[in-house]
């Protein structure tokens, strides 16, 4: 067992290694050799446990969407007694944007692994539209499940990139609300649907109070 904790501890170490200086120096500007030197550790474990520094950086941004996502159903089910999938996502995908929008590290190192191609794991994204589909009971293959899947990332990646880079005249709330009718537009979602759910969470959303700690950590008040 001990040294079984140990690799833990050795992985845990280069993971809030990396977050640290992922979130500072962005990800094309960290090294192997700042990451060893930080973590005390050497290439040969980071190999180890991860292959690659892009895998790394898929994994802090995938758990750090996923807190965002669990503090958002917290939200929900405290302040409403109940959780809808459409307005948590929807809240979700606006914190974020709000994020974005605030910091400048987070906005750095989003466009950085945007641009080398990096991807959330392609089985838990298609498990979250699959989700929507069983839980709305919208009539799709899993074909059609995965033609959604990639439409709506690729279409997010693409316009929130040329956001960073300053391509579009319009506001930010204008962009937000094209991506969320053209997800719910994919998925059959009916406009007076959509229109609810822009409205709605428009004033949770102003409600919520939240922020970044410690290099990815997101904390969402109750």
């Amino acid at each position: 067992m001990a040294s079984y904790k140990t690799s833990k501890d050795s992985k845990n170490r280069i993971i809030e290694t990396c977050k640290e200086l992922f979130y500072l120096q962005g990800y094309t500007k960290t090294t192997y050799i700042d990451i060893c030197k930080k973590a005390s550790s050497n290439p040969g474990l980071i190999n180890y446990y991860f292959k690659t520094k892009q895998n790394i950086a898929a994994y802090i941004y995938g758990e750090f969407m996923s807190s965002i996502k669990v503090s958002v159903r917290e939200y929900l089910t405290h302040h409403y007694g109940e959780y809808d999938l459409q307005y948590g996502t929807t809240l979700e995908i606006r914190i974020f944007s709000e994020l974005l929008r605030q910091d400048e590290y987070l906005r750095t190192l989003y466009y950085e692994i945007c641009n080398i191609g990096l991807e959330y794991d392609s089985e838990v994204i298609y498990n979250f539209y699959k989700l929507h589909i069983d839980t709305y009971n919208l009539p799709f293959s899993e074909d059609e499940i995965k033609l959604i899947q990639a439409t709506v990332v690729g279409a997010g990646i693409g316009i929130t990139k040329k956001m960073i880079e300053g391509y579009f005249n319009c506001d930010e709330e204008t962009i937000f609300n094209f991506k969320i009718k053209t997800m719910y537009k994919l998925m059959n979602v009916s406009d007076e649907r959509v229109n609810e759910i822009l409205n709605e969470t428009a004033k949770i959303f102003d409600q919520m109070k939240f922020k970044i700690e410690d290099y990815f950590i997101f904390t969402l008040e109750m």
